[in-house]
C-alpha cells in the first residue's frame, strides 16, 4: 500500500479515546513550541507530497502498462535500468517497490525482473539525497512551489486522465519543495528543543545508534527521502556528526523494508518472494556498510577530490556516501541473482490449482486474488482475468459432474476429443451432487471476485471501465451456467436410468450434447482472437441444429406413445437449461479468452 495510506490506516485503527490524546498532543505542541510545528507540517507535506506523485505516476501508466513492462524489463539490466529511473522520477523507491511486488502478483513480470526493479529503485532513490544536497538547502524552494501548486490544482481538476495525472505530479513536486522549506525553517529554530547530538556517544556504539535512529524513523514516516533530509538538515545545522549522519543513511535505507514487509501480507507467493529479496538486499547492503563505514567514508573522501567537492560540503558528502553505498550493494547482490531466485522460488513456491477431483478437493477460493494487485488498475484487472479463467475452469468440473460425465473428463484431453463414444449410466457412487459442488467451489471464487472488485478504488479509464464491466459480467455468466447445471441434473437424477428406452435415450443425448459443448469450448480457451470467435459461432450454430432436431425427435415420440407429455415437458425444460449453459458459457468465453487476445493484439 501506498506510504500515506498504511499511515491513515493505522490512525483509523486507533481507539477514538486515544486518537483524540493523539491530536490534542499534536495542537498542544503546535502552540508551544512554532519552530517544532514549522519541521512536523515540513514532514506532512512532503509525505503528502510523495502521495500526489504516486497517484500521477499511476494516471499516467493506465491501459499501455503490461507491453511498457514487457519492453523496459526484458533482460537484468533494463530492469536495473527501469527501477532506477522511475524511482528518480517519483522520487520513492517504496512505490517502486510496491509496485514490482503487485506486477510480480500480477504475473506481469517474471521474478527476475522484479528484483532488478528493486535493485534499480535503491539506485535511484540516492539521487533524491543530491537534489536536496545542491538544491533543496541552498535555494528558496517556497518561491518555485507556489506556481507549481496552483497550476496543478487547474489540471488536477481535469476531466481527462493523463491532464489530472499531469495536475498530480505538479502538486506532488510543489508540495515536496514546500515540506523541505518548512523543515529547513523549522530546523532553523531547534536547536535546543531537538538536538541530535545528545544521542551522540563514542565508536561503534553511536553509529549502531544513529543507525537505529534512521531505521525508526524511516519505519514511522513511511519515507527514506524524509529521514534523509532530516539527516541532511542536521548535518547542515552542525546538529548533527558526519559518521553518525552516515549511519543515520544506511538505517534509512534499511527501514524502507517495512513497507515491502506490509506488503508482502497482502500479497500472493509471488509478491512475497519480491518482498524477500528486496529485505534481504537491503538488510545485506546495510550490514556490510556499517561493517566498512570508516572504510566506505575514506572512499567518499577520495572520489569527492576527485570531483571536485569541497571537504567542508559535508551534506554533498553524505549524498555521495548514499550512492557509493548502494552502488556496493548492487555489485555484492548481482552475482548472486540467480541464486536468490531458486531459493526464493524453492521456500515460497507460487500455488497451483489442484488436480485432484472436485469431492476431494477443499472449499475453493480466489487463487490469484490479492490486495496487492489494488494498487495498480492494470495488475487489479490482470488478476481478475486470472481469477476469471480458474472460476471458467471450476465452473467447467462442476457442469461437467452435474452432467455426469466420466470424473478425469475435463482433465483428459483425449476423453474430451472422443466425442463419439457413446456415454454410459454412471454408477450411482459415482454420481456427485451439483448443488454441493457449487456451494463448495462456485460462490466461495465468485464471492471473492465480488468483493475484490468492491474493494477496487483505482481510477479507471474508459477501456479499462469497460473491461471491468465485461469481466464481472463473465463471471455472472460462469454462476448462471453452474446454476442451469444444477436445474438439469434435478430430472437427469431421476431419469438417467429411466426403464423407459426413449427418456433414458433423450437424457443420455442431453449428456452427450453438454460434452460436446464443454468440449469445445476447452479446446477454445486454447486458442486467440478470431480462430476462437469463429469456433464459438459454431458451436452456437451446432447448438440451435441439436435443439430443432432433438424437439422434432420429442413431437415424434409423443405421437408414438413412446413419451407422454409429462415426461416430453422434462426434457423440453432440460433442453432449455442445457441452452442456456451453453451460451453462458459461450458468452463468458467471448468475453474471457477471445476479447481479450484481441485487446492484447491490438
Amino acid at each position: 500500500m501506498p506510504a500515506s495510506r498504511s499511515i491513515r490506516q493505522r490512525l483509523v485503527s486507533l481507539q477514538p479515546a486515544w486518537l483524540i490524546a493523539a491530536l490534542a498532543g499534536f495542537v498542544l505542541l503546535f502552540f508551544g513550541n512554532n519552530a517544532f510545528s514549522l519541521l512536523l507540517a515540513g514532514i506532512a507535506l512532503f509525505i503528502l507530497g510523495m502521495r500526489y506523485l504516486e497517484n500521477g505516476f499511476r494516471a499516467f501508466t493506465g491501459g499501455a502498462l503490461e507491453r511498457w513492462l514487457t519492453a523496459c524489463t526484458s533482460s537484468v539490466w533494463k530492469s536495473l535500468l527501469f527501477g532506477g529511473v522511475t524511482t528518480a522520477l517519483v522520487q520513492s523507491s517504496s512505490l517502486i517497490t510496491l509496485l514490482s511486488i503487485a506486477f510480480l502478483s500480477a504475473g506481469l513480470i517474471s521474478l527476475t525482473a522484479g528484483i532488478g526493479i528493486v535493485f534499480g529503485a535503491n539506485l535511484g532513490t540516492t539521487t533524491g539525497a543530491w537534489l536536496i544536497a545542491l538544491i533543496g538547502l541552498k535555494v528558496d524552494l517556497s518561491q518555485i512551489a507556489m506556481p507549481m501548486l496552483v497550476l496543478g490544482v487547474i489540471l488536477e481538476r481535469n476531466k481527462s486522465a493523463s491532464w489530472r495525472g499531469g495536475g498530480q505530479v505538479l502538486l506532488g513536486v510543489g508540495l515536496l519543495f514546500l515540506g523541505i522549506d518548512q523543515m529547513k525553517l523549522g530546523f532553523a529554530g531547534m536547536d535546543a528543543a531537538l538536538d541530535l547530538s545528545v544521542y551522540a556517544a563514542s565508536g561503534w556504539k553511536s553509529l549502531l545508534l544513529y543507525a537505529a535512529l534512521g531505521t525508526l524513523a524511516t519505519v514511522l514516516m513511511q519515507s527514506s527521502h524524509a529521514t534523509l533530509m532530516i539527516t541532511l538538515t542536521a548535518l547542515a545545522g552542525g546538529q548533527l556528526g558526519y559518521m553518525d549522519a552516515l549511519a543515520m543513511a544506511v538505517g534509512a535505507n534499511l527501514g524502507t523494508t517495512i513497507t515491502a514487509l506490509i506488503a508482502a501480507f497482502s500479497a500472493n507467493n509471488a509478491g512475497r518472494q519480491l518482498a524477500a529479496a528486496h529485505i534481504v538486499f537491503n538488510l545485506l547492503t546495510a550490514m556490510v556498510a556499517l561493517a566498512i563505514l570508516p572504510l566506505l567514508a575514506q572512499w567518499v573522501d577520495t572520489l569527492s577530490s576527485w570531483l571536485g567537492i569541497d571537504e567542508r560540503a559535508l551534506t554533498l558528502k553524505l549524498a555521495l556516501f548514499h550512492t557509493l553505498f548502494n552502488l556496493l550493494g548492487l555489485l555484492l547482490m548481482l552475482p548472486l541473482m540467480p541464486l536468490l531466485v531458486r531459493v526464493l522460488q524453492r521456500w515460497m513456491p507460487a500455488a497451483v490449482e489442484p488436480d485432484e477431483e472436485l469431492s476431494q478437493q477443499p472449499r475453493s477460493s480466489a487463487l490469484y486474488l490479492n490486495d496487492a494487485a489494488l494498487l495498480h488498475a492494470d495488475t487489479a484487472l490482470r488478476v481478475l482475468q486470472q481469477e476469471l479463467a480458474h472460476l471458467a475452469s471450476l465452473s467447467h468440473q462442476v457442469i461437467a459432474a452435474a452432467l455426469y460425465l466420466p470424473a478425469d473428463f475435463m482433465r483428459d484431453v483425449p476423453a474430451r476429443q472422443n466425442l463419439s463414444s457413446r456415454l454410459s449410466i454412471p454408477p450411482l457412487a459415482a454420481r456427485e451432487d451439483a448443488d454441493a459442488l457449487y456451494h463448495r467451489h462456485i460462490k466461495g471464487v465468485y464471492g471473492d471476485i465480488i468483493a475484490f472488485r468492491s474493494r477496487l478504488d483505482c481510477e479507471l479509464l474508459p477501456q479499462q471501465q469497460q473491461q471491468l464491466m465485461d469481466d464481472m459480467l463473465s463471471a455472472r455468466d460462469l454462476v448462471e451456467a453452474v446454476k442451469a447445471a444444477k436445474h438439469l441434473q434435478g430430472n437427469l437424477r431421476k431419469y438417467v436410468d429411466s426403464q423407459r428406452p426413449a427418456l433414458c435415450e433423450g437424457y443420455r443425448q442431453l449428456r452427450e450434447q453438454g460434452r460436446s459443448v464443454l468440449s469445445v469450448l476447452a479446446s477454445g480457451s486454447a486458442q486467440a482472437g478470431v480462430a476462437a470467435e469463429r469456433g464459438s459461432a459454431a458451436l452456437s450454430q451446432a447448438q440451435q441444429m441439436f435443439s430443432a432436431g432433438f424437439e422434432r425427435q420429442l413431437h415424434e415420440q409423443l405421437r408414438s406413445g413412446e413419451l407422454d407429455g409429462w415426461q416430453a415437458t422434462s426434457l423440453l425444460n432440460d433442453l432449455n437449461y442445457l441452452k442456456q449453459i451453453g451460451d453462458h458459457l459461450r458468452a463468458a468465453h467471448d468475453m474471457i479468452y477471445t476479447r481479450a487476445a484481441l485487446r492484447a493484439a491490438g
